[in-house]
């Protein structure tokens, strides 16, 4: 019988967690005998199973109309909420490329950065399987619910769910109504890595309706890795008989979700306390190392963007302890990474982190947003951490590539018996 033949969609092949983990899922699924491709609109390295069709002068005019909404954006609208967002207005032309070809079955993941408007997915005709690496599918233009004034998403943006604190036009109500519209008929069956965002996209009004299943995003469990500790700081040219707490992400200090700005007190705090604060310093990963020092209580050292997976893996090998206190998250891949490496959590208890974290298993997790209990649950993983292997063991049970493959082929027989 011949296999599906497989296009996973997303902006990017690399650049970015969504691209990251769509990526892993391709070469997973290739590697099981699956006839898997992807079309994105950036491709970073050339390869025959990535597709990126648009030619020069269509690319120059995707950036104009990005350009465009972002404009519209910022003159529209002034939400409190400060996460991306994106409308999705105009078509790209990719929408037309995929109904011309011969796949099989499209499986959605991350469509910013204009990559595929609002009505060309509802015109796909193959069926659809729609990996959510956020809430943007079911949300309006924004890719995160408002941390002050949640919920909208949960009624249909009505006017009374709007918060007073918005200025200008309502573009998250526009955008919206613009996917019910669009949408309204289309099956589509999601894939949350996360039980959290699972359930906001069962109880949301635009989606509640459609089938929506959890696998975790999958890591590359011969990359990332144990690997000597000693030997990872000498090549990264770190203390051996420091303590060391590693923090990273994309726009890690910048993006206020991330929570960097929790994080820092908690480190004060940590640096304060006999017998831990003297011996434990700071590594940062996703940002570059500001003109200002920041005054974390400990010193920090700035390793810079990381791309390639080979010095992440060094990275959390290196660390004592991997620290995510962002205020929202699905099921970020740094934490997965970490794991694989044998390396200890600490988060909030919030979102993804609660599938992932198993207390005392796998790391900690603190009281949402509480800076003391953050500051408690680090000093227990440098003090009392759990076994690497035990750590390692959970990551490569419930994150393996061989896993998620196989755990997709069942959903895309689900989508494509529905479509016949």
């Amino acid at each position: 019988m011949k296999p599906l033949r497989i296009l996973h969609v997303c902006t990017s092949d690399k650049v970015g967690g969504a691209a990251r983990a769509a990526h892993r899922l391709h070469i997973a699924q290739r590697e099981a005998g699956m006839d898997s491709h992807m079309l994105v609109l950036h491709r970073t390295e050339p390869s025959p199973h990535v597709h990126a069709p648009l030619s020069k002068l269509a690319q120059l005019a995707q950036r104009l109309k990005l350009a465009l909404s972002v404009r519209t954006l910022e003159r529209q609208q002034t939400p409190s909420n400060p996460v991306l967002h994106s409308m999705n207005r105009f078509n790209s032309g990719l929408g037309r490329w995929i109904n011309r070809s011969d796949f099989d079955i499209v499986n959605l993941h991350w469509l910013g950065a204009e990559m595929l408007s609002i009505n060309e997915i509802g015109r796909i005709r193959q069926p659809v399987v729609w990996t959510m690496h956020d809430m943007w599918p079911f949300c309006g233009a924004e890719h995160y619910d408002d941390l002050d004034y949640p919920g909208r998403y949960l009624n249909g943006y009505t006017a009374a769910s709007r918060p007073s604190s918005y200025q200008g036009a309502d573009i998250d109500a526009r955008v919206w109504r613009h996917k019910k519209k669009a949408w309204a008929g289309k099956r589509f069956h999601l894939v949350s890595p996360s039980q959290w965002l699972a359930g906001c996209a069962r109880q949301s009004a635009l989606m509640g309706q459609q089938p929506c299943h959890v696998i975790p995003n999958c890591v590359d469990t011969r990359v990332f890795k144990p690997l000597d500790r000693r030997l990872a700081r000498q090549i990264l040219n770190l203390d051996p008989d420091k303590r060391y707490i590693l923090f990273g992400a994309m726009a890690s200090t910048s993006d206020r979700r991330k929570g960097f700005h929790l994080l820092q007190p908690a480190l004060k705090q940590l640096a304060a306390r006999n017998g831990i604060g003297h011996n434990t310093e700071l590594l940062i990963f996703g940002a570059s190392e500001p003109e200002q020092p920041i005054d974390l209580g400990l010193p920090a050292h700035y390793m810079g963007h990381l791309h390639d997976d080979i010095s992440l893996a060094l990275l959390y090998a290196a660390a004592d302890v991997f620290a995510a206190p962002s205020m929202q998250d699905n099921l970020p891949n740094t934490l997965v990474e970490a794991m694989a490496c044998g390396t200890p959590c600490v988060a909030f208890a919030l979102g993804g982190m609660t599938d992932l974290i198993a207390p005392q298993n796998t790391g900690a997790l603190a009281r949402p947003f509480e800076v003391e209990d953050f500051c408690d649950a680090l000093a227990s993983m440098l003090q009392h951490p759990p076994a690497r292997e035990t750590i390692r063991r959970t990551a490569t049970e419930r994150y393996s590539p061989t896993q998620a493959a196989q755990r997709y082929e069942q959903v895309y027989a689900l989508a494509t018996s529905a479509s016949t």
